[in-house]
């Protein structure tokens, strides 16, 4: 059963929180983005692909958790300092590897850099070609490490936004001389409806080394014992096929997960 906090002034505070009733004595906080179609923030509720993966591991798992939306920054942030508190949907990646406990995998996917179709000035053929113009990323999120890790200097050629839709939203105010952003794949495609017609946006560059490898962790600081549990439970839920139905299901909605 989910509910909101009367007491909670989510959005004032940069986050919203959802709460779920469970069997065992031991509360785990949940911290995660709205980030369509991984995880849906509607109002009261909460939804998606990542999140029912997650929630069926918790349930079988038998913990009370509390669903906590933020923009990614604070979320990670959160992620890496608490005490029995967990992350989805956070790309597994070497830089990564040491700071949390990895509970299992939600899906991968893809990722690219678009512009608006009507800029007809912009082609590039590599991440290297992208330095030549200005790209925003969403702050602390695995595409901003990418791009740093690949020499782009802050305020010069990259540029952070807190959400996708402020993001996408950078191509079209010529003040801010955005020229590119890097998105997920089925970000955009399920923004458009599901359809190949993106509207406006245009893919400029698959990145294919950069692979979304979505997972659900733990912080370090999480009980070691929780970690366990979580781990289990969710390969439980994995070998009887019951993640891969949610996933069938939300498949004719998603352009490159898998």
């Amino acid at each position: 059963m989910k509910y909101v906090s009367p007491a909670l002034l989510g959005l004032a505070l940069g986050g919203l929180a959802f709460f779920v009733k469970a069997n065992s004595n031991t509360h785990l906080t949940i911290v995660t983005e709205h980030l369509a179609p991984f995880q849906i923030v509607d109002k009261d509720s909460i939804s998606g692909f990542s999140t029912e993966i997650v929630e069926a591991t918790l349930e079988a798992a038998g913990y009370p958790y509390t669903l906590d939306v933020h923009p990614w920054s604070i979320a990670y942030k959160r992620a890496t300092e608490e005490n029995n508190i967990c992350i989805y949907s956070l790309v597994r990646m070497p830089l990564r590897e040491e700071k949390f406990q990895w509970i299992g995998h939600i899906v991968s996917g893809t990722t690219s850099f678009y512009g608006l179709k009507s800029r007809q000035d912009i082609a590039i053929s590599s991440v290297e070609d992208a330095k030549r113009f200005r790209t925003a990323v969403i702050q602390d999120d695995i595409t901003h490490e990418f791009l740093l890790s690949k020499g782009f200097t802050e305020n010069q050629n990259l540029y952070a936004s807190s959400n996708y839709d402020a993001l996408l939203k950078l191509l079209e105010v010529p003040s801010r001389n955005i020229d590119l952003v890097i998105i997920n794949d089925d970000l955009i495609y399920y923004r458009s409806g599901g359809t190949e017609d993106i509207d406006k946006y245009t893919n400029l560059y698959n990145i294919n080394e950069l692979k979304l490898d979505f997972h659900f962790a733990c912080s370090m600081n999480t009980d070691k014992d929780i970690v366990a549990k979580l781990r289990a439970t969710m390969k439980t839920l994995e070998d009887n096929q019951t993640l891969n139905k949610i996933r069938a299901k939300w498949r004719p909605k998603l352009k490159s997960s898998s």
